[in-house]
């Protein structure tokens, strides 16, 4: 295994991305309740295309990402989102050590809908305990 699929299987999405396949990736993904959107079903849309020098890599930063297709996020009103905890994040991920829309999202599956990494009122009371 090269380091470039062991990159992609540790980012959640089991696919085998070789030279030998010449682009041609072969993707397995745990049975969910709910169905990816359509969007998330084209790993173009987010990374760069299997060819090029950078192949899997995003193409733009994380939550630049998200919110070129989810306008609506920017309000004042909504999650903030690239910042740094005040408290310890147990069982979420970091993005170089800030919360992201990946911290609570992950878009490769969809267990739980809306891409939520587990129940709504648990995730948020991982961070903002009663």
């Amino acid at each position: 295994m090269d380091l470039r699929t062991f990159a992609i299987i540790a980012a959640g999405c089991t696919c085998i991305a070789t030279a030998a396949c010449a682009g041609n990736i072969t993707r397995t993904r745990p049975q969910v309740s709910h169905t990816l959107p359509e969007i998330k079903k084209d790993c173009a849309a987010c990374h760069l295309p299997a060819g090029t020098a950078k192949t899997g890599e995003l193409k733009k930063r994380l939550s630049e990402l998200c919110l070129d297709c989810h306008q609506e996020r920017k309000a004042p009103r909504e999650h903030k989102v690239d910042f740094v905890p005040t408290r310890e994040v147990k069982g979420l991920p970091l993005t170089n050590g800030m919360i992201t829309c990946f911290t609570c999202h992950d878009p490769h599956k969809n267990p739980h809908g809306n891409l939520l990494r587990m129940k709504a009122t648990d995730l948020c009371l991982l961070c903002h305990p009663v």
